[in-house]
């Protein structure tokens, strides 16, 4: 190795250092920027609406408690008719209460800027950003 190229490796070891802080650092100031987002803020406080809605949380815990009962039909796809108006019995009751209504739609719009944000990434990337941060990705466990 000559000490030009042991030159040109530290020149493109610091700029690839450089870019990687600057990566971390546009990162970091989009999710400042998202945690404040009206989004954001609209899921925050429909979630802590939510979390002191004592009924809407015993709406939750009966649907959930029925839907883990059923697990098993639920994925052979083999529930019967009554249980599956059973459920739905249940979830209506659950998605009337407001809280429980006001935090599906928060979340749901949401989900909504989180798509629309990784589509962008994606489109700068050339990669399926989203797909590369679940298990398994570049970014997952």
């Amino acid at each position: 190795m000559t000490l030009q190229s042991i030159d040109q490796t530290a020149e493109m070891e610091a700029a690839t250092r450089a870019a990687e802080a600057s990566a971390l650092f546009a990162a970091d100031t989009f999710g400042r920027v998202l945690a404040t987002s009206p989004a954001m803020v609209r899921l925050r406080d429909a979630g802590a609406a939510l979390r002191v809605d004592e009924l809407a949380q015993a709406a939750i815990e009966a649907f959930n408690s029925r839907q883990a009962e059923l697990r098993l039909e639920l994925s052979f796809g083999t529930l019967d008719e009554a249980q599956r108006a059973d459920l739905a019995r249940l979830e209506s009751a659950m998605v009337a209460f407001p809280t429980v209504a006001a935090y599906l739609e928060a979340y749901e719009a949401f989900q909504g800027l989180c798509r629309e944000t990784a589509g962008v990434v994606s489109g700068e990337i050339g990669v399926d950003f989203a797909a590369n941060c679940r298990a398994g990705g570049c970014c997952g466990g």
